[in-house]
Order: structure tokens, then C-alpha cells, then sequence
């Protein structure tokens, strides 16, 4: 099942019984090539993962990246952070995933990663 031209998501359905049909997802993620076409020369990347339980007692490993970029007005060919800067904001990445995890439940969590919501606020506040 696709959601949009560069996150794939996929389920399985098992049967239990002739009427009764149950569903397990197994997860959502970017496409090969969209991840291929956002890693770049001369920057930064950044990851960050962290398990949280949502509202309604789903467990959820959630995977963040995110990369460095130029400022306005740069010369400087690199754009890269320090080692220092990246944990900085690696925590700040986490604090946020599990923040707007936390506090709903995973209906609510799926409409929040369609529109990128957790990662226009990760980009705002770092």
C-alpha cells in the first residue's frame, strides 16, 4: 500500500476466521530512491531513533534522519556539523518524536507523519 510517491507502507492480514479478518502493519518508510536523492556531498546526516508508547498502548520504534544545509549567503563549499552539535541535535530530534508520540494515539501519530508535521517542527527548532 503506497501513501505518497516516496513513503512506502506495508501490512500483512492474517485470517482468523471466515468473517473475522485482523491486520498487523509492519511499517511505514521512505522509498530507495528518495532516500538515495536526499543524501548529498559536503553535509552532515543525522539519525536518530526512539521507542515510545503512543496513547492507546502501541509500541512504536520511530526513525528520524536529517541532513545539514547551507546557510544563506554561504561560501564555504561544506556545510558540516561538529560532533558535539550532532548530539545536540540528535536529543532534540528524540525529545520531539517522543513528545508528539506520547501525547496521542496512532491514528492521530499516522496523520502527523502524512504531512511531516514531527519533521517541519524537528527543522523549526533546531
Amino acid at each position: 500500500m503506497t501513501i505518497s510517491s516516496s513513503v512506502r507502507s506495508s501490512s500483512d492480514v492474517w485470517m482468523s476466521r471466515a468473517e473475522h479478518a485482523s491486520q498487523t502493519s509492519t511499517g511505514m518508510d521512505f522509498t530507495t530512491d528518495k532516500v538515495r536523492s536526499l543524501v548529498r556531498k559536503w553535509q552532515s546526516l543525522i539519525e536518530a531513533h526512539v521507542d515510545v508508547k503512543t496513547t492507546d498502548n502501541y509500541v512504536l520504534r520511530i526513525f528520524a534522519i536529517g541532513f545539514t544545509k547551507k546557510r544563506q549567503n554561504q561560501v564555504k563549499k561544506t556545510c558540516y556539523a561538529q560532533s558535539s552539535q550532532i548530539r545536540q541535535i540528535r536529543k532534540k530530534m528524540t525529545d520531539i518524536m517522543t513528545r508528539e508520540a506520547t501525547s496521542c494515539d496512532l491514528k492521530d501519530l499516522v496523520l502527523k507523519f502524512i504531512p511531516e508535521v514531527i519533521g517541519k517542527e524537528i527543522e523549526k527548532s533546531c
